[in-house]
């Protein structure tokens, strides 16, 4: 019977040590449980807390990029109408500098305009008057090999020679010999050869030659020219391979035939050729004018680029 009790005893021990542990172990559970909902709780507090934080920050963000686009769109604005006084200023710049070489140039050409002889490009024969005081800026003797033999030195505008050489090399080259007979003529010279032509042929002389002060030799700027062949018989110069080159290529250099065929000033002189510019001379060879039938103001358009 003792055995019964105390295994009685025991068990009802065991099951008291049953419910305490099982009372510990539910106290620990719940206060466990308690403690989690603690940390959760405070954890849910503090990220209500940062997004409430978050929040307020992103709506300055949201503020402050707002403020930014209004000042960005503002400054787009003011640099567009920058960029607009830009161009208009640039605009008006570059009609300046335009304005500005316009002058320039335009002084440039009165400048070069005013050192050219404006009687380079006058009609004289029976029509203007030479000043028997007029003599070309400046001469340059004409090279030996260009004038024909026994004549004495000859003299043209130094400003146009180069053009002269570049007619004498260029019919060099097309196996053509010219030869210079008379180059510039002084007024005095001129009075004395018209002289020698009136003795010679009375009145005569007048359908050929020009009296002192109207002769374009007086300019520095004409030529008569032959061929070693024909010498000084220069009025047979018609019928020479020389004359036909002439008619095809002079004006490339600037020469023109002054008195043609059925000219109103002269008898036809073929041999006789004047230096008035490139640009004239292609003109009067494309157009077929002749020099004296062009209207003086048109042919001093042409001053300008005589030696061009």
């Amino acid at each position: 019977m003792k055995l019964t009790h105390d295994l009685v005893t025991y068990l009802i021990g065991f099951v008291a040590l049953i419910g305490i542990i099982g009372s510990s172990y539910l106290y620990l559970e719940n206060r466990d449980r308690q403690m989690v909902i603690e940390d959760l709780n405070q954890e849910r507090a503090q990220l209500t807390q940062a997004m409430n934080s978050n929040e307020a920050e992103l709506r300055t963000a949201n503020t402050t990029i707002e403020e930014l686009s209004t000042e960005l769109t503002d400054l787009r604005d003011d640099l567009e109408d920058l960029a607009d006084d830009y161009r208009d200023e640039k605009d008006r710049n570059e009609e300046f500098e335009d304005q500005i070489r316009g002058l320039a140039g335009t002084l440039g050409d009165l400048d070069k305009l005013a050192k050219i002889d404006e009687e380079l490009l006058a009609k004289y024969s029976k029509v203007f008057f030479l000043n028997e005081n007029f003599m070309p800026e400046r001469l340059e003797q004409i090279d030996d090999k260009y004038v024909l033999e026994g004549k004495k030195d000859q003299y043209f505008h130094a400003s146009a020679i180069d053009h002269m050489e570049d007619l004498f090399k260029a019919a060099a080259r097309d196996d053509i010999d010219l030869k210079i007979i008379s180059a510039y003529r002084s007024f005095d010279e001129q009075i004395s050869l018209k002289g020698q032509f009136t003795q010679v042929y009375g009145e005569g002389a007048n359908a050929f030659s020009a009296d002192q002060g109207f002769s374009e030799h007086q300019l520095g700027t004409t030529l008569d020219l032959t061929t070693p062949a024909i010498g000084g018989t220069f009025e047979s110069f018609a019928q020479t391979e020389a004359y036909e080159w002439l008619l095809d290529n002079a004006h490339k250099y600037g020469f023109i035939l002054s008195y043609p065929e059925d000219n109103r000033f002269y008898i036809f002189e073929p041999w006789h050729w004047r230096f008035v510019g490139t640009e004239l001379a292609r003109h009067l060879d494309r157009s077929g004018d002749t020099f004296y039938e062009m209207e003086q103001r048109e042919i001093n358009k042409y001053l300008l680029n005589i030696f061009d």
